[in-house]
């Protein structure tokens, strides 16, 4: 099982950091989060910094690039940056797989490569991951083989179980 994510400096946000971050989800997931000073906090990892809500990692901001985890995901309607994976790639992507594009059914059109994507899957499009895309929409739906996403989190990875306790 994979170890703890340690968090650090962990405090409530100022009305600066509301302001970016709340910009930074905007400019990402084209959607307006009501991000405000005292009721979120942020924290620092070794790699990126969180925002976290109620005691989850709701996002992860990482210099000025702000992105939703899938709990983040999970609370919010999101129409944009999503790949969508046929059920059989399901499990490996929930075991934090890199995404083949063989099992890539779908992809929001405006998904360029280099960009950090959300992947879903096709029945009910719940989020399963996030990674960064390593073709374009077009790409991965025309390739027949070949990573098209690298992963970053995933249910059931640290990030997801930060705050659970056994």
């Amino acid at each position: 099982m994979a170890s703890e994510l340690i968090v650090k400096k962990r405090r409530p946000i100022n009305k600066k950091e509301a302001r970016s971050i709340k910009e930074g989800i905007l400019s990402t997931h084209n959607l307006e989060m009501p991000i405000s000073a005292g009721k979120f906090e942020i924290g620092k990892t070794d790699n990126f910094d969180v925002l976290i809500s109620k005691g989850n990692i709701i996002a992860l901001i990482d210099n000025n690039l702000v992105h939703l985890t899938v709990r983040g995901l999970l609370i919010n309607s999101v129409e944009r940056g999503w790949v969508q994976v046929d059920m059989g790639a399901v499990p490996y992507v929930c075991n934090g797989a890199n995404t083949m594009s063989a099992g890539i059914n779908d992809v929001s059109p405006e998904v360029v490569k280099g960009q950090h994507v959300w992947i879903r899957e096709e029945n009910h499009h719940k989020p399963l991951a996030i990674g960064i895309a390593l073709m374009d929409a077009k790409e991965m739906l025309t390739s027949e083989k070949g990573k098209a996403i690298k992963s970053l989190h995933y249910i059931g990875d640290k990030i997801w179980n930060y705050g659970i306790k056994d």
